[in-house]
């Protein structure tokens, strides 16, 4: 809850409602508003703090002291240089890795699959705020290969890129709304039936073999899409 409460004070101040330099209610009143606890409000009002976005001053209350950069913590990358040439400025979690016999449900119709998949299950933080979750599918001979590699890199799909013997032969990327059922709803700190976006992405290799797929889960409050036009 903490987490949702944080991302709503946030947008407050980024949007105005609390003004800079100005005191926000009380720690009383944003209990009584959000019908939450004292400790809920102090752990959400301690990490817009540590962001410097708030100061609190004994006897006077709590100031807003700057407005957020930006709340949209992860921008889609829209074409392979985007995607490949990322440096974000995330945590990663580790949930889960086991080999299974091939993408629960491949997007790409197409492609031929290969003998075995590596499932990864990650987490992805900012302020240590979840705000994604990665299901990756890696190709058994592939993750053998630079596997380690992959763990190490926030975006696995940059070792895929600089390592894959022959180069990637295709890729693509699909975007759709959805709503978190209760595993991401649980994960991500929201309720269940909460928007989020989803983004699955496939590669194949030049002999159209399926190399990599994953589904990316975000909360739908932090991310955004943007395209030059013209």
């Amino acid at each position: 809850m903490y987490a949702q409460l944080f991302a709503l004070f946030r947008q407050r101040i980024e949007n105005g409602v609390w003004p800079l330099n100005e005191c926000i209610p009380s720690l009383d009143e944003l209990m009584e508003e959000f019908d939450v606890g004292r400790v809920t409000v102090r752990h959400a009002l301690g990490m817009l703090e540590a962001e410097g976005l708030v100061g609190r001053f004994r006897g006077r209350g709590t100031f807003v002291m700057a407005r957020p950069q930006s709340n949209i913590w992860y921008r889609i990358p829209m074409n392979w240089d985007e995607l490949t040439g990322a440096q974000p400025d995330i945590e990663v979690e580790w949930l889960e890795s086991h080999e299974c016999a091939q993408p629960p449900a491949s997007v790409h119709a197409g492609a031929a699959l290969g003998e075995a998949y590596q499932a990864l299950k990650r987490r992805l933080l900012r302020h240590r705020i979840p705000y994604g979750i990665g299901h990756t599918y890696i190709e058994k001979n592939v993750y053998a290969a630079f596997g380690a590699d992959v763990l190490a890199k926030p975006i696995p799909l940059q070792v895929l890129d600089a390592r894959l013997p022959g180069g990637v032969g295709h890729a693509e990327q699909t975007v759709r709304a959805s709503v978190a059922d209760l595993d991401t709803a649980r994960l991500l700190d929201l309720t269940s039936g909460a928007p989020v976006i989803q983004v699955t992405r496939s590669v194949l290799d030049h002999q159209g073999v399926l190399v990599y797929e994953s589904l990316g889960v975000f909360r739908g409050d932090f991310v955004e899409i943007h395209t030059d036009l013209k």
